[in-house]
């Protein structure tokens, strides 16, 4: 699934680019170097704004511990098989994976900032896939791959999360860890 919304993000940044310009007899113009400005949380990227956040600004580490006391950050253990890590880094999101150290299961969250266009885009994907739900106040889709529970919500302000793996059977498993994400997501 991530393939296709690399293709479907890579698809929105080449369908946004404008053809050069129109070849002139004019002298050339003195070269002017200019500033780019760097992307921020209020400058979008393209389909998405860069949000950088820190796991235990995210995620409490008391958050985890209220839903599994034997899940710990590993960021470079193996995340759930059905993550949206790949596509979350090349939108300059965050992605915490948490592995539980007595199964080694892993439970890997995932947050972009999208623009309405990608938004839109990704929500279609995951109803084609998923089935439609409300976590909170904020729309969502549930379903799973390859063993593992995926939750994707899109929330009003334009953030989308993913939480996966094999102890999510449903979004009613991991009412701590919604909750946390979308009162810290709100205040973005």
């Amino acid at each position: 699934m991530s393939a296709s919304l690399v293709v479907a993000t890579a698809f929105l940044l080449t369908a946004c680019q404008s053809s050069g310009p129109e070849p002139t007899t004019a002298p050339p113009s003195p070269i002017v170097e200019s500033a780019t400005p760097t992307p921020s949380e209020t400058t979008p990227v393209g389909d998405y704004f860069p949000f950088a956040v820190e796991c235990a600004d995210l995620m409490p580490e008391d958050t985890i511990f209220g839903f599994n006391p034997n899940y710990v950050l590993d960021n470079a253990g193996a995340m759930s098989s059905a993550n949206s890590s790949d596509l979350v880094k090349a939108m300059e999101g965050t992605t915490c994976n948490y592995v539980n150290q007595s199964s080694q299961a892993s439970l890997t969250i995932s947050v972009a900032h999208l623009t309405p266009i990608s938004t839109q885009v990704l929500k279609e994907q995951a109803a084609a896939a998923f089935s439609a739900i409300e976590v909170g106040s904020e729309s969502g889709y549930f379903g799973t791959v390859a063993g593992s529970g995926v939750l994707q919500v899109y929330t009003k302000n334009g953030f989308w999360y993913t939480v996966a793996g094999p102890e999510v059977s449903g979004p009613d498993d991991i009412p701590g860890i919604t909750e946390q994400l979308n009162r810290f997501l709100s205040e973005r």
